[in-house]
This record gives structure tokens, sequence and C-alpha cells, in this order.
């Protein structure tokens, strides 16, 4: 009978670790490009992704193949660059910056997406523990903020002065769209060979924020498909001029999802 439970016992805990993987990508010379770990085939839990020099570029978080949680975005040297957190596919919370020695910079506040007016910033030397607490203090004012909302009148609405708006539209009068249409984004795309090797094909979703030039200055992926396809995605949108948004005839920044698709050649 106890050989039978623990036969039992040891297929379980098999069929259980087999559900559970991993995508690792290499760079020409062999050195580590990517680390994806998966559950049933989809990215979940922390992806790490590298420079050729074998520096982590970025660590992000996924839940069921989405982005989700605290995302890190390192220099070439190794030192944190950006810090941020995404909720159900939006930044959410304090995103803090740091120069290439590691200085930190500022805090820069989202809510829903939309940059906010910078808060406060921590001082002194700064620690990812600090970065959590900031986050957590950051949720306890919305939360005090939507209760106190609650019981407010609806607000009125004045003519709003769009050139000093520090936020990121979503739905502009005219949305931004890139110079020289998709094109200009497929031509930067290179298919990845793990890629077209396993024949996977689908749509990458990039968040990017649109800068009132037309520059991007931030590329997220919020929906991959993995095998290096995701990185290629988000690069070639971030490099890519867009024709600014538009409210009321006056340029606004805005952030607004960008799907790539990859379809191999029949």
């Amino acid at each position: 009978m106890k050989s039978a439970i623990t036969i039992i016992l040891f297929l379980l805990t098999l069929n259980l670790f087999s559900q559970q993987d991993s995508i690792t990508n290499y760079f020409p010379d062999g050195k580590i490009e990517s680390f994806i770990r998966t559950y049933n085939g989809v990215r979940e839990g922390t992806a790490l992704f590298y420079y050729e020099n074998g520096n982590i570029k970025e660590e992000i978080n996924y839940s069921k193949d989405k982005v989700e949680g605290i995302v890190k975005i390192y220099y070439p040297n190794g030192n944190l660059k950006e810090m941020f957190n995404i909720e159900n596919g939006r930044r959410e919370g304090p995103a803090s910056y740091f120069d290439s020695s590691g200085v930190h910079i500022e805090d820069v506040f989202f809510s829903e997406g939309f940059r906010k007016d910078q808060e406060f910033t921590l001082i002194g030397e700064y620690r990812y523990e600090d970065y959590l607490k900031l986050l957590e203090e950051w949720k306890q004012r919305q939360e005090e903020k939507k209760k106190k909302s609650d019981d407010m009148p609806p607000e009125q609405i004045d003519e709003k002065n769009f050139d000093d708006d520090p936020a990121y539209f979503v739905n502009a009068e005219v949305m931004p769209e890139p110079i020289g249409g998709m094109n200009t984004i497929y031509r930067k795309l290179t298919y990845p060979e793990e890629a077209r090797r396993k024949k996977i094909e689908g749509t990458v979703k990039v968040l990017a924020f649109i800068e009132k030039d037309g520059e991007v200055s931030n590329a997220t992926v919020v929906e991959g498909i993995g095998y290096g396809c995701d990185e290629v995605a988000r690069l070639a949108v971030y490099y890519t001029r867009f024709k600014p948004g538009l409210m009321k005839g006056k340029r606004v920044k805005v952030q607004m999802v960008i799907p790539v698709e990859f379809k191999l050649n029949k």
C-alpha cells in the first residue's frame, strides 16, 4: 500500500514539474541573451534579458504571459537605469530613474498609465526595499484619494491647456501614426532564428509612450509570443518616429498599444 502511494505521489510531482519550463536564447557567441520562465507554455515569473557583455539588461515579471509587477531596466555597465510597476498592462505608482553611475535622479508617478506630477523623492542611499515602500505608500494615498472623491460632487472641468499637460493620453482626437506607416516598423524586424525554426507566429503588443515630437520615450511588451520576438518588436517600435497625437489641434503625449505581427512566408 505504501509503495502504491509513493508511486502516485512521485507521478503527481513529475507531472507538476513537467508543466514548468524555461526558454533560453543565446547571442551568436554563445552567451545568454534571455532566460524566460514558462508554465504550461506561457510566460510566468521573472524573465531576464542580457547585454552581450553579460550584464543584465532587463528584469521583467510575467503573469499569464503578460507583464505584471515590477520591471527593472539596467545600463550596459550593470547599474540600474529605471524601475517601475505594471498593473493591468499600465504603469502604476512610482517610476524611479537613475544615472549611469547609479545615482538616484527622481521619481515620476503614474496612475492608470497616466504620468502625474512628482510628489516626493527619496533622499540618500536608494535600495530596492525603499522602492517597495514607496510603491506601497503610493497605493495607500491613491486609496485615500478615491475614498475622498466618492463623497465629492463632480468636478467642473475647465478648458485644458494641453501645452502644460504632463499626462499621456489614451484616446487623443488624432492618434499617432508611424511615419511611413507600419511598414516602417516591419522593416526594422528580424525574425528570430529560434522562432523561425519552431515556426512561431503571432502578434506582439507593445505599449509605446509617444512624446509631442513623435519620439518614443519608452516601449514595453504587454503581450508577447516569446522566442525572441518580443524584444525584436519592442526595439522596432522604440526606434520608430511617429506623427504626434493631437487634441484640439495641439500636439499631446500619447500612450498606445502597437500590434506587431510575426508571420512566416509560406
